[in-house]
């Protein structure tokens, strides 16, 4: 092999890249770079017109992207049509293992149009290293691991629509025929499941090894099926129990920690049949859309008066990480509960939820903010399986933490307030099996619990002593609202800051609306807004905020 090799390559694939920009693809343009095309084509391995496209993909990819049609279209400014001539070289050169697709977010509903093109890394390392044109072999399964990866990025592809149905449980059908050397392979076989119960089964093997937890089942079934009606089929009976997987004690249905959440996880038969065959799980656990990091809680100045300031804190204080260990310790020593529990209460749009971010913030601590009102099930007696189920993963999640995180539960008002007479009402039973099993939790709580409601007037009496910590929120005052209007929006003079305190009662939450309203404006209106404009936008908020509710409404 010459020693220059490498130079002569990128040379080549240097002026094609040059000689090509605005070339429109004309027949004309080819004979220019003809002798770079000869050479990369004994090079590649493949035709003038495939190692044009090689070079192509190969320089654009070094700009730092992947390539797609569009890309290709506006460097060599053409005719749309005249790059789908060569569909077939690009085919080649994927199913060749020379490039490397993806598709693209926007998935336009036109054959070619998603698909993005990366140059192989082995071919890039062998030029960059002065070696020949690497065999590219097509990928090999060496493990049951390697299987069932193989066999999840076949689903992305289904998913993609990439392939059919058909086509993905045709390929599923001969990988498992020709790897039943796998000792799980061989097992499943054996359970006699069809085609669709195993690739599903065999999908959250994967799934589950990989890290996750639990999967939603929705999300799994629009991946694999392309028909609505066979998905919707699908998705009923194994929500009724009728699947062989349910039936067969492999899958189960996690209890929904919000009503439209429908989630399954191997059981423990499952997971003991995967210890058998040598496979070990391992947990690190999908993060689920209500745990909150602190890194994610951006940092937001907040304004209240001296008493609430005090009394918050004396909170953020304790549940600093030195100052919490040894409250615990000392609670402990004295055996008295070491739990931390508070109340936050005071008008909407106060502040109440946003402070508890900001102390988890700052103390570091993860936040589980749970929205009571999204728990409340529509079916007499899950409510209580979802409340009990929140504590229950409140309490493993602490375990995984550095840090005892918080547990919020956010406008609370709905399952702390007074008991209902039953009266044979099944809302009322419900609603009262909740209380008594919060009240049953808080009695042992060991971790962080912020719980926020706009009505402590109606608060039930045996929830008073459960809240350490019960800290109200007042309407700011004047020179509150002054300090917030000036925060929120600084060009403001301090006169007009006033004026607008005085002259409307606004919470920070309502003041925030107009901070919106403003950007809005700016960017709609191209023009920066006035002390004018405030007063309109908070005229309107006055008028919405005045406006006769109808139906249910938040409490």
């Amino acid at each position: 092999m010459e020693k220059n090799i490498k130079q002569k390559v990128l040379d080549s694939i240097g002026k094609i890249y040059e000689e090509s920009k605005e070339c429109k693809l004309e027949n004309s343009f080819f004979s220019k770079i003809d002798n770079e095309l000869s050479f990369l084509s004994e090079y590649f391995r493949t035709t003038k017109k495939q190692s044009f496209f090689i070079s192509l993909v190969f320089a654009l990819n070094y700009k730092g992207d992947t390539v797609d049609l569009n890309d290709l279209i506006e460097y060599f400014n053409c005719n749309p049509m005249k790059i789908l001539k060569y569909s077939e070289d690009l085919n080649y050169l994927h199913s060749s293992g020379i490039f490397v697709k993806q598709k693209s977010r926007h998935r336009m509903k036109l054959a070619g149009t998603n698909d993005q093109f990366t140059i192989n890394e082995k071919i890039s390392e062998a030029i960059l290293q002065n070696e020949p044109m690497p065999e590219i072999q097509d990928y090999k399964i060496e493990d049951i691991f390697g299987l069932l990866e193989k066999l999840y990025n076949i689903g992305e592809q289904r998913d993609d629509d990439e392939i059919s149905t058909r086509e993905l449980f045709k390929q599923t059908r001969e990988l498992i025929s020709v790897n039943m050397h796998f000792p799980l392979i061989n097992k499943i076989y054996l359970l006699k499941l069809n085609i669709e119960d195993l690739y599903l089964y065999l999908y959250l093997i994967w799934k589950t090894i990989s890290g996750s937890e639990s999967t939603d089942i929705g999300r799994v079934l629009e991946g694999i099926y392309n028909n609505a009606t066979k998905r919707i089929n699908y998705m009923q009976k194994f929500l009724s129990g009728e699947n062989s997987l349910i039936k067969n004690n492999l899958i189960e249905i996690v209890e929904a920690r919000f009503i439209n959440d429908t989630e399954m996880k191997l059981t423990d038969y499952s997971n003991n049949l995967l210890k058998e065959c040598g496979i070990n799980i391992f947990m690190n656990k999908k993060k689920k859309e209500n745990i909150i990091s602190p890194s994610e809680i951006p940092f937001r100045k907040l304004i209240f008066s001296k008493s609430e300031m005090k009394q918050l804190f004396l909170l953020k204080d304790l549940l600093k990480d030195a100052k919490f260990k040894e409250t615990k310790k000392r609670l402990i020593d004295k055996n008295l509960p070491k739990g931390v529990t508070a109340l936050l209460h005071g008008a909407s749009g106060t502040g109440k939820t946003e402070i508890v971010k900001q102390i988890a913030k700052e103390t570091n601590r993860e936040l589980i903010k749970v929205e009571i009102s999204q728990s409340k099930s529509m079916w007499f007696g899950e409510s209580e399986k979802v409340i009990k189920r929140i504590f229950t993963d409140y309490k493993s999640f602490a375990k995984e933490c550095k840090r005892t995180p918080i547990l919020l539960f956010n406008e609370a008002d709905a399952i702390i307030s007074k008991r209902r007479e039953i009266n044979n009402s099944s809302v009322a039973q419900t609603e009262n099996a909740i209380q008594n099993i919060i009240l049953e939790e808080l009695e042992n709580f060991e971790g962080i619990l912020i719980a926020t409601t706009n009505l402590v007037n109606n608060l039930d009496s045996a929830f008073e002593r459960r809240f350490l910590f019960k800290i109200q929120f007042q309407t700011p005052d004047i020179i509150i609202r002054a300090k917030i209007w000036q925060s929120k929006i600084p060009f403001l003079a301090t006169k007009d800051c006033y004026l607008l305190a005085k002259k409307f009662d606004f919470t920070g939450g309502q003041i925030d609306n107009i901070l919106r309203k403003s950007e809005i404006h700016e960017i709609i209106q191209g023009e920066k807004v006035t002390f004018e404009n405030l007063l309109t936008f908070c005229s309107e908020e006055i008028l919405v905020s005045n406006r006769v509710k109808i139906g249910f409404s938040k409490s």
